[in-house]
């Protein structure tokens, strides 16, 4: 996730030149204002990643108390992901049906 390690390594960044410049001179340092910004707005991702986070996490927990208790727990994710395969469906009602084929694949 190279979106996700950006912003947090900018803000170590930030940190580190700023612990760096209060450390250069003898008295107290302001920040330049651009490092003043560009902080406040990895700051502000930041903090909306994690808002979306939270959210996505509520609505997957919301639409779970929806649909009730399930026997499986991965069941959910199959039937939203998988699909039909009907070419395996057609051998095994040929082969319930009595029909009996050799079957040779080649890898």
């Amino acid at each position: 996730m190279p979106g996700v390690s950006q912003p947090l390594s900018l803000l170590v960044l930030l940190v580190l030149v700023a612990t760096a410049q209060g450390q250069a001179g003898t008295g107290p340092k302001e920040l330049q204002p651009w490092l003043v910004g560009l902080t406040a707005v990895v700051i502000f991702l930041f903090i909306v990643f994690v808002l979306l986070l939270v959210n996505r996490l509520w609505q997957m927990r919301m639409r779970r108390k929806q649909s009730g208790p399930q026997d499986t727990p991965g069941t959910d994710r199959l039937e939203h992901g998988g699909h039909a395969n009907a070419a395996a469906e057609k051998d095994s009602d040929e082969e319930s049906n009595g029909e009996e084929r050799s079957k040779v694949t080649s890898f």
